[in-house]
């Protein structure tokens, strides 16, 4: 039988391991923030895509970082942000905070096979690329991967924490590699120099357009976010408050200039409107060996890829199982998401939920849509759902005060959240405009807002259905 808690004791009470140290926490910044598709999205950009990335540092990642920095020093308790808008705002808020990070966090990890399968279909040549097409080839590896994942988050941080540091070596091995193709071509030879088809980058601006905002909000949202997702492990971290600040202020710059150089090598080797955004990494290392000796480099490379994938996939669903058992905590949900292995100390129900639901979200997607467009599907009611979840965490230091008996936010705090909140409200708005051909743009703003709606109707239902326990509990 699981090992039950007592309800509302503190989190170290809970049968939560303090596994994490500072030395783990940067590599989980990494492979929780690295988002490999988003390269892509800026690379659509062309060539004058680092304004894209240094307006998104200065005008999101930055205040963000701030924000982070100030509520995980007010609140560093298990729960990171549904804690934050709970404290803040009220217990509907931050039970629709998680809600909505939760579902995000599933059709995050519900592109597993996607992307894992458009990454072989690279690796293993031209001959393979129906691969990146086959539905049952897909479906077959997300059965295979999300197996893994439950497998690995069941046992605990005192091995799984290990995932993270593998998967960012894996991405200090990509970023190096790409930082050597930028000025070494390796398919090229004297009767076929390497002609790039357009600078790897350029300070020019960009031609403003409605696109060009959509792909600035995506790059600037997407890719800088994620910064408060280690707060969620706060029960599990020694030193919390100090360890959390601390590594995101020492991830910040990697994350920056990972970033940077995947997306100059990719128009190092790929015309930017031919760029494959469920496979971009894949396509461009492909690109860059060619077929000749250096392909098994390449193909290398590209495994490595996956690998990364594949861990920061695992850490998200980690993240993601402590929501509903901080939630049964508080009786926003049943009890019985808060049983822990009495093994492991892990919240195994709430693993089990997660990617349960995964696998649903992945195959929904893979069975009504072609193999691009259902990337996007994910990407954008994903987008949709953190949108909400960002603007409840931005909303914490506009709204704290003495008149909540909470401690008021400095002017720059406040005029870090109100960027970061404008950032995030046209994002989530403009999430609702796909960026790539599909067969119909109403359809697919109907499958992403529709999808949206729904799921917060229900989250509110549930909240509604167990309001009362949970005042009780939280007064």
């Amino acid at each position: 039988m699981d090992a039950a808690p007592t309800q509302n004791a503190p989190a170290g009470t809970h049968g939560l391991r303090r596994e994490l140290r500072l030395r783990d926490l940067v590599p989980m910044q990494i492979v929780l923030v690295v988002g490999v598709n988003w390269s892509a999205i800026a690379a659509r950009e062309g060539s004058t895509h680092p304004l894209i990335w240094i307006f998104g540092i200065l005008l999101f990642f930055l205040p963000q970082v701030w924000v982070v920095t100030w509520c995980a020093r007010v609140w560093p308790l298990e729960g990171g942000v549904y804690q934050w808008t709970r404290a803040a705002i009220g217990p509907l808020a931050g039970f629709l905070s998680a809600w909505n990070y939760a579902l995000y966090a599933i059709f995050t990890v519900s592109q597993l096979g996607i992307q894992t399968i458009t990454s072989l279909s690279y690796a293993l040549g031209p001959r393979a690329a129906w691969l990146a097409g086959s539905r049952a080839w897909t479906i077959a590896l997300d059965l295979l991967l999300l197996g893994a994942v439950l497998a690995i988050n069941a046992v605990g941080f005192h091995y799984g924490k290990w995932v993270g540091h593998f998967g960012t070596l894996m991405m200090v091995l990509l970023t190096l590699t790409f930082v050597v193709l930028l000025f070494w071509h390796p398919a090229a030879t004297p009767a076929h120099p390497h002609h790039s088809p357009q600078a790897p980058f350029a300070l020019g601006w960009p031609v403003w357009s409605l696109l060009t905002l959509n792909l600035y909000t995506r790059v600037a949202f997407n890719a800088y976010s994620g910064m408060e997702q280690i707060a969620v492990f706060a029960g599990e971290t020694r030193n919390a408050g100090r360890a959390i600040v601390i590594s995101a202020w020492v991830a910040a710059p990697a994350i920056a200039a990972i970033y940077f150089l995947m997306t100059s090598s990719m128009l190092t080797y790929v015309p930017a409107s031919q760029i494959d955004l469920a496979g971009s990494i894949p396509q461009a290392l492909a690109a860059a060996f060619g077929q000749g000796t250096g392909a098994g480099v390449g193909r290398v490379m590209i495994l490595a890829l996956a690998t990364f994938t594949f861990c920061s996939f695992t850490t998200i669903t980690a993240e993601t199982s402590r929501l509903p058992m901080v939630a049964g905590w508080d009786r926003l949900l049943p009890e019985w998401f808060t049983r822990l292995s009495p093994r492991f100390g892990t919240p195994v129900r709430s693993l089990w939920v997660i990617v349960a639901v995964a696998m649903v979200a992945a195959l929904a997607a893979t069975l009504t849509s072609g193999h691009e467009e259902a990337f996007q599907v994910l990407i954008s009611s994903g987008q949709l759902l953190f949108g909400v979840y960002y603007c409840a965490m931005f909303a914490v230091p506009l709204v704290s005060g003495p008149a909540r008996g909470l401690p008021r936010a400095s002017l720059w705090i406040r005029l870090c959240a109100f960027c970061g909140l404008t950032i995030t409200l046209v994002a989530t708005v403009l999430a609702l405009a796909p960026i790539i051909d599909v067969n119909n743009s109403w359809l697919f703003a109907a499958k992403v807002g529709g999808a949206a709606l729904v799921f917060n109707l229900i989250g509110i239902g549930i909240y509604r259905k167990r309001g009362a326990a949970a005042t009780r509990a939280i007064a």
